[in-house]
């Protein structure tokens, strides 16, 4: 289908046309994901993109990887974040190999090798931003998810790893050339080492690349669109952090119900501890989890969804490099509503359970200015795509 108008390189509208040229479908927890993903990749004749934050020498990962690798597609490619170097099964290993647990060392072992075997079988594989000495450019992570296969393209929360895929998480996937080809050209400039800023906006979807350095931009649009809210704002997300609570804060103070779903069983408890006493002050509504989860999105008066690999807090909008969606489309809302804030309210715990207390509150509040510090100044950090061997 034709480009209806094209404002900058990197900036279209699309699906202008009567008929639906772009179909949306909600794949709830990494199976269901998987299971369409795979077949989408095993069909792929002309590309197969992946990218990641963590892709692990797993179960999980070395499906994605041999998915890959199988694939007879002209163009394979895929994206790893250098923090798949530094944390495995969300612990550290940025150490000395011979001081980590036999199972870590092992695993580590396992994702060197597997990407050394995607090269081997003529993937391209590269690494995004390195993270320089003494971890200086650490906040500045490439947190973007993403497949596009054909014309087919993924994107969302889930990373591929075990741990990943046993957190409840969904992934959007999205079908129609334009997106797919914007998603592609978004996906090798990261590959060339010049991510870039940029959207593409149609009837019922409009989506937000985030470089890392321009984010407020971004972040304004979302503040502007909770200021918009007239009833109600649904927020899911283990990571919420500010800006975004002040903004959330300040629709509270003027009547909007704001309703947060978050687990209390974080695998941040600093996180958790700030966003469970900033949701006591604010006067959120609080739905507390006992499992973690690694769904995000916001949801503004039935009628937008927000959603996409940002985790809404000061990391991402100062530093990160997002995929961020804003969904408009009645049937896919309706789904997300039934499909994911439904069920996960059903299966809250008793708030008596989860209180912080004051000193742990303003602990973690000063914790995370202090990293937000570190966050911003590292905005200007280097971005680059580097050979995963180098």
């Amino acid at each position: 289908m034709g480009r209806a108008s094209r404002q900058c390189d990197c900036v279209y509208s699309f699906g202008v046309e009567e008929a639906p040229l772009t179909k949306f479908e909600l794949l709830v927890g990494a199976s269901a994901f998987w299971k369409t993903a795979e077949a989408d990749i095993a069909g792929a004749r002309r590309r197969v993109l992946v990218q990641a934050m963590t892709w692990e020498g797993d179960a999980a990962g070395l499906a994605v990887a041999d998915a890959v690798t199988a694939s007879r597609a002209n163009d394979r490619r895929v994206l790893v974040d250098d923090y798949s170097r530094l944390v495995i099964s969300d612990r550290w290993v940025g150490g000395p190999p011979e001081k980590l647990e036999p199972t870590l060392r092992d695993e580590l072992a396992a994702t060197h090798a597997m990407f050394a075997s995607l090269s081997a079988a003529g993937v391209g594989v590269r690494r995004t931003n390195p993270v320089g000495p003494a971890l200086i450019n650490y906040p500045a992570r490439n947190h973007k998810k993403l497949i596009v296969a054909d014309d087919a393209a993924y994107i969302g929360g889930i990373n591929f790893s075990d741990h990943n895929f046993a957190w409840h998480d969904f992934m959007l996937r999205i079908e129609g050339a334009e997106v797919a080809d914007w998603l592609a050209d978004d996906f090798a400039a990261t590959f060339a080492g010049v991510p870039r800023a940029g959207s593409i906006a149609g009837p019922s979807l409009s989506l937000y690349s985030m470089d890392g350095r321009s984010n407020s931009v971004i972040f304004a649009q979302i503040a502007e669109r909770i200021a918009g809210a007239r009833q109600e704002i649904t927020v899911i997300s283990p990571y919420l952090t500010f800006p975004v609570t002040d903004v959330l804060a300040a629709a509270a103070r003027r009547g909007v119900r704001v309703r947060l779903i978050t687990p209390w069983a974080s695998n941040k408890p600093t996180v958790r501890d700030y966003l469970f006493s900033v949701a006591e002050r604010s006067g959120f509504e609080v739905t507390p989890l006992a499992e973690m989860i690694h769904l995000k999105g916001i949801l503004i008066d039935g009628e937008q969804l927000m959603v996409g690999s940002t985790n809404f807090d000061f990391v991402s909008l100062a530093a990160e490099e997002e995929y961020l969606a804003v969904v408009t489309d009645a049937a896919l809302i309706a789904d997300f509503q039934a499909r994911i804030i439904v069920p996960v309210l059903a299966s809250a715990m008793p708030m008596e359970g989860c209180k912080v207390s004051g000193i742990a509150a303003v602990r973690a509040s000063l914790a995370l200015r202090i990293a937000q510090c570190f966050a911003v100044s590292r905005r200007g950090a280097p971005r680059t795509a580097v050979e995963w061997a180098s």
